[in-house]
């Protein structure tokens, strides 16, 4: 089992659901279902993607190429596509890589185990909100629906995430031990400016996360979840 990537261009800002369609389609190998066009950001973004990481040549095996190489199989590619499966423990280090290059020649990016796009510069709003997992690969544009399953992820293994403002402020979330609170619960913290504008609360389900995220997300002052908030000043 690979960890994959997808990029392709897109002419206008498009739903993390409608990737999810395109991505289908690709991997069908029904290119015109996809909707995906030719574009030379494509071809420019595949020179500079294999001149920094070759491709398996056709004879590769166990030995050296593969272990050094961070893909698990041949790369899917055409004049409107690039599909990518890596292995898992070349993922964190390599896939920041491709979601970045991606960005530099207008393509979007599209990681298919985490339903997340990955928009190009030019696409993101002036408001766009970063969103930092403690697994997985960091958002510069998160949606809600993004932001939701996110919260919704949250385990053990996966314990905070982190929703910025390009101001600095920000709004995060531990889960469990990890946090400093006991198992199940969590420990929500939101700063505005300056340090005593830092304040946490601890809750107790995963529903009034989801809703703090989402007020936050939308940008409104009024906090949905009654909860106690205490000064960290």
């Amino acid at each position: 089992m690979s960890f994959d990537l997808a990029v392709w261009f897109e002419s206008g800002r498009v739903s993390a659901a409608d990737a999810t369609r395109t991505y289908v389609r690709l991997c069908e190998k029904d290119r015109a279902g996809a909707g995906v066009v030719e574009n030379e950001g494509v071809d420019a973004f595949h020179r500079e993607l294999t001149g920094r990481f070759p491709e398996l040549s056709s004879t590769a095996d166990d030995g050296p190429e593969v272990e050094s190489s961070p893909w698990a199989a041949g790369l899917d590619v055409s004049a409107a596509h690039v599909i990518m499966p890596m292995s898992w423990s070349r993922a964190d280090e390599t896939a920041p890589e491709v979601v970045a290059l991606a960005g530099r020649h207008g393509l979007v990016c599209f990681d298919p185990q985490a339903q997340v796009l990955h928009r190009p510069p030019a696409q993101r709003g002036t408001d766009a909100l970063g969103l930092q997992p403690c697994v997985g690969l960091r958002v510069e544009d998160a949606d809600p629906d993004v932001i939701e399953r996110a919260v919704g992820r949250l385990s053990a293994e996966n314990w905070f995430l982190i929703l910025e403002r390009s101001d600095g402020h920000f709004l995060q979330v531990g889960h469990g031990p990890n946090a400093g609170v006991s198992e199940g619960g969590f420990a929500v913290e939101h700063r505005e400016g300056s340090p005593e504008h830092h304040y946490r609360c601890v809750l107790s389900e995963r529903g009034q996360v989801a809703a703090l995220f989402a007020d936050y997300a939308s940008g409104t002052t009024a906090w949905s979840v009654d909860a106690r908030w205490d000064s960290l000043f």
